[in-house]
């Protein structure tokens, strides 16, 4: 049996993680504006891995700039 991964399901299991990693975000959003508020937080595999009040800062930090991981970013408002 030959298996073939194409890049049509690349792209659906990175989405799939991004859209984990946002429902993460959400779902724990009450805990992290408590930590994060007004800063971006960056989710990957359904944990915060980095934040800052400073958006440009972040993905400097994070190198996503030409990077297409599935890291969800948002930003945390009271």
């Amino acid at each position: 049996m030959n298996i073939h991964t194409t890049e049509s399901d690349r792209g659906f299991v990175k989405f799939e993680k991004l859209k984990d990693n946002f429902d993460w975000f959400y779902s724990n959003y009450d805990e992290l504006k408590m930590e994060y508020n007004l800063q971006y937080v960056a989710v990957k595999e359904k944990r915060q891995i980095d934040n800052d009040y400073d958006l440009e800062r972040l993905l400097k930090r994070l190198n996503l700039y030409n990077c297409d991981e599935s890291i969800a970013i948002e930003y945390v408002n009271n």
